[in-house]
């Protein structure tokens, strides 16, 4: 039971250690704050990181949102692959953050945490306070998905406009990591099993057991 236990943790932390160190990530942070009033401008910074010696010869970012809310703004980025780069263009349902292509090789950036793009969304008047608006990596279809050195997936992030509902103070919301969500789900998993394992090893509750009168010393039985 105990080697079972030590292996698990062993592999939940170097699962975690090698998500850690990852050397290929995108970040997208909201400027100002996650606080917005109706009638504001949502500025939306697209953080990026390739040190690892990974190469590319195209990268592609869309950020989803609701227009029942938000009106697109202005878009910029900043050319990494040595061509200026793509259209930033905008529908009803996303806006191109970056889209650049080298036509003549891959290329390696070396980026550590660099901004490399510039989104920005007006809050519509008419939003009631309180509400929550998202703002997430578009992932498919695979012509339209988030690529980033490898990168398909990043987490999204979440403004609250008004920020105060019926004089309550209403917290950020927030939209976890996939990585992050995923590893601690595993590491309740392996949590709750390993109690169970505990109780049933240690004669403890399980089940529909119970003690049986008749026998002096305890001993389990099942409920018919």
């Amino acid at each position: 039971m105990a080697r079972w236990i030590g292996r698990t943790t062993a592999l939940f932390v170097a699962v975690f250690a090698a998500t850690a160190n990852a050397t290929t990530s995108i970040q997208l942070e909201v400027l100002g704050g996650t606080f917005k009033l109706p009638g504001q401008v949502v500025t939306l910074q697209t953080f990026a990181t390739s040190d690892g010696g990974e190469t590319d010869n195209a990268i592609f970012g869309a950020i989803q949102y609701d227009a029942t809310y938000l009106h697109p703004d202005n878009r910029s980025q900043t050319p990494v692959l040595d061509t200026p780069g793509g259209s930033l263009a905008c529908t009803t349902a996303f806006c191109t953050a970056f889209s650049q292509v080298n036509t003549t090789r891959p290329i390696a950036v070396d980026l550590n945490n660099t901004l490399i793009a510039t989104t920005s969304f007006v809050i519509d008047p008419a939003t009631p306070r309180g509400t929550p608006l998202y703002f997430t990596w578009r992932t498919s279809p695979s012509t339209q998905r988030l690529d980033w050195f490898g990168v398909t997936n990043a987490p999204g992030v979440c403004v609250l406009a008004g920020g105060w509902t019926d004089d309550r103070f209403e917290p950020a919301c927030v939209i976890p990591e996939p990585s992050t969500a995923a590893l601690l789900a595993v590491g309740l998993l392996v949590l709750a099993i390993a109690a169970r394992m505990s109780r049933v090893a240690g004669g403890g509750p399980s089940g529909n057991r119970t003690l049986d009168p008749r026998i002096k010393s305890p001993v389990l039985c099942q409920l018919s």
